[in-house]
This record gives structure tokens, sequence and C-alpha cells, in this order.
């Protein structure tokens, strides 16, 4: 017999965790039901794009000039 599925009513959030507590914050997670989505690189991006964490150059000697 199969179990019958109730959708639940979320509401999403955006939380910081530290790099060091991440195993224990999923576990911790895991036990109340609730669900992580990881964002992808082609969506951290766009969030840096847009708060402006981005830099521009006119030359690769000058972005290599930047960089050392």
């Amino acid at each position: 017999m199969q179990a019958l599925t109730i959708p639940k009513k979320y509401s999403k959030m955006t939380v910081y965790v530290p790099k060091g507590e991440i195993r224990r914050f999923r576990s911790m997670a895991k036990t109340i039901g609730v669900e992580i989505e990881t964002k992808s690189s082609m969506d951290r991006a766009l969030d840096d794009i847009e708060a402006g964490r981005v830099n521009s150059y006119t030359s690769v000697d000058e972005m290599i000039n930047a960089i050392l």
C-alpha cells in the first residue's frame, strides 16, 4: 500500500550557515522536515552581478596587473 502524501505549505527563506556547521545544520533541518535548496553556480553568479561584485577591464594586461 502506498502512503498518502499531503503537499506542505512552505515559506522560502535565506539562511546563512557558517561553513563549519553545515553538516550539523543539514542534519537538524532533515530532522524537522525542512527542505534545503542549494543555489546553482549560475544563480550565485547572477547574485554577484546584481550586488555589484563584478570587475571589468579593458585588456587582459590590465586584468593581470589587477590580480597581481
